[in-house]
């Protein structure tokens, strides 16, 4: 092998090692940092090659000389042409150069080479091309893998920045007809202006609310339903002037509200109109139907802000559901009789609470993968001594009001923990269960009282909170609350996601042990690609951060299915299991044990009918 003139002659301490040793220090130098060393007479064509660069290109382990063929045979083809003028433009300046390319060896793996050379003269002087070569294959297939990943990593965050998106989007959204939702209602009327000088400018509320639509929801199906409240949207969306608000407040409750002067003056005709226009036939799916309409109409004043004049409206509405036929009710002093109403109801929940009328009703999930039962959420109802069985929808405001909906949960808790552990005791497997608890009561130091958790497993008992008390904000106080919690054993879950203020940050911060998307985003699922990519993004991002998903409001086999593929966790829905009391409950869980000698436990009840 030819030395590079004047590499090192000028080195003091070289000069001083006899010429062998330098010899074999370098050779077992380039041995060990596996560089194969080659030597080219240009003028000849001869190339000579050392064994570790016969090695790198998958030529044995001997030196080698030929006339330059082997280069050429194992260049890969994508490279030949760059490899050859980066050679010859080298040689041409004179100058030490760079290569990289492929090389195709006999075996046909593909390898990654660096190279770098440098021309001289030698004794005889013969322009010679003297150079090393290097395998950086495992450098290459690193650097790759690592692009990949970062891609792939890039893609992913922005798959879920857009679902995010698309969530706080749909928060102050009705997704049915697109119109803005309560929510979105309540935080522009809360930014009405309020002059520090002079009148506040008057705006009127139009609470429209549409009878019998109940009817086409049972008789028709609720695609029939649906079908008539988009048509009933687009009827509203054409009375709206462009600096109006419509939105979609209930199931089948509208809210329009005027601009100030003119418009508002003449609420009372447009609310005619409403009526004259609602009440015409509306497509059903086929069918043509008829509704009837009725409307509170209320005023924003120097003394009523926008959100009181919401209220005020849907007191008026009352009082117009009250009376036979369309009509418009304006909101006036006397409508506070009202009032009375709602004290009466909570007298009814204070004797409720004396006479313990307050019970736990009991919805199952279920795994998706194997559909056998994994938890069961807790539900609170009132057995009111008239109007039968209550749903939370009827009572949970006002308890809240009077401040007593921290008895009810104690109640249920006590009752829902007894239950479990007989439960338990029995043999009626329920891996968990789970109760919701409200923002005033999370923070309340006798929480933990109601819910004896010594005897049970870790995590095995779940607090069920809106995503609303820690996204907004997650305060000293609030996460020393959470902290006692944790400790107790009891799992954090976050109930109906997807449809309040989320946050990725809010999440990392709580980390709760299960997200349960809400049944506003499952309900949609089969009816469109993109709804699948929603929900499919909320169950990776969860799965991402350790957390699983629970979908709610499941209601078919379609959905059922789409969900276990996509990954969900756990189910819970109609198409599942309805919410029973104590005894259906406990009926429907003996009906689901094997068989087994003692069958007097396994046949006790059977499964509840349908509620």
């Amino acid at each position: 092998m030819t030395s590079e003139p004047g590499s090192q002659s000028d080195s003091a301490p070289l000069d001083m090692v006899p010429p062998d040793d330098v010899s074999r220090r370098l050779r077992l130098a380039l041995d060990v940092s596996k560089i194969g060393v080659f030597d080219a007479d240009l003028e000849t064509g001869r190339v000579t090659r050392d064994a570790v660069l016969m090695q790198i290109f998958g030529y044995g382990d001997r030196p080698d000389e030929d006339e330059g063929d082997l280069l050429e045979k194992t260049l890969h083809p994508e490279d030949r042409d760059r490899t050859w003028a980066t050679i010859n433009a080298g040689i041409a300046s004179g100058e030490p150069f760079f290569n990289a390319f492929r090389i195709i060896r006999p075996d046909g793996e593909v390898r990654y080479l660096h190279s770098r050379s440098v021309t001289f003269r030698d004794g005889k002087g013969h322009h010679r091309l003297l150079g090393a070569n290097w395998d950086v294959t495992e450098d290459v297939m690193l650097q790759q893998s690592l692009e990949q990943a970062r891609t792939l990593s890039e893609t992913r965050y922005e798959a879920l920045e857009s679902a995010w998106r698309e969530i706080e989007r749909r928060a102050l959204q009705d997704q049915l007809t697109g119109l803005a939702n309560r929510h979105a209602l309540l935080r522009w009327l809360d930014s009405l202006p309020a002059p520090p000088d002079g009148p506040r400018p008057a705006h009127a509320i139009l609470h429209i609310d549409l009878s019998r639509f109940k009817e086409i929801n049972d008789t028709l199906g609720h695609r029939a339903g649906d079908a008539a409240i988009v048509h009933v949207a687009g009827l509203l969306e054409s009375l709206r002037f462009q600096d109006e608000w419509l939105a979609r407040i209930g199931g089948d409750e509208f809210a329009l509200v005027l601009g100030a002067g003119e418009r508002s003056e003449n609420a009372a005709q447009i609310a005619e109109e409403v009526i004259r226009i609602l009440e015409a036939p509306i497509p059903c799916d086929g069918h043509l139907c008829r509704c009837g309409v009725s409307i509170g109409l209320s005023r924003t004043g120097d003394d009523v802000d926008g959100r009181q004049a919401l209220i005020n409206a849907a007191i008026a509405l009352s009082s117009a559901k009250a009376q036979k036929g369309s009509r418009t009710v304006l909101f006036t002093a006397e409508l506070e009789n009202r009032n009375r109403a709602i004290k009466q109801t909570a007298d009814d929940i204070l004797r409720g609470l004396d006479d313990d009328a307050f019970m736990p009703f009991y919805q199952l999930q279920f795994d998706a993968k194997t559909l056998e039962i994994s938890g069961v959420e807790t539900l609170a109802r009132w057995q009111h001594p008239q109007h039968g069985v209550l749903a939370p929808d009827r009572f949970l405001k006002i308890a809240e009001d009077i401040d007593v909906m921290w008895r009810i949960d104690r109640s249920l808790a006590e009752k829902a923990c007894a239950d479990f552990l007989r439960w338990r005791l029995e043999g009626l497997d329920v891996p968990r269960m789970s109760v919701n608890i409200s923002a005033r009561r999370l923070l309340d130091p006798q929480l933990l009282v109601s819910f004896p958790t010594q005897s049970f497993p870790k995590g095995t008992f779940v607090f069920e909170m809106l995503e609303s008390i820690f996204l907004d904000a997650l305060d000293d106080e609030m996460s020393k609350a959470i902290d006692r919690i944790r400790k107790a054993g009891i799992a954090i879950e976050i109930d109906d996601f997807g449809t309040g203020h989320a946050s990725v940050l809010g999440l990392t911060t709580l980390h709760p042990k299960r997200l349960k998307i809400d049944r506003a985003l499952i309900a949609p699922l089969t009816r469109g690609e993109r709804h699948r990519r929603l929900i499919a993004a909320i169950i990776e991002m969860g799965h991402a951060l350790d957390i699983e998903i629970v979908a709610e409001g499941v209601e078919t086999q379609a959905q059922i299915d789409l969900l276990r593929t996509m990954g969900c966790d756990v189910l819970q829905g109609y198409a599942l299991a309805r919410p029973m009391g104590t005894r259906d409950i406990e009926a429907f869980l003996r009906a689901r044990l094997p068989a087994t000698a003692d069958t007097a436990l396994a046949t006790e009840g059977s499964p509840p009918a349908a509620e």
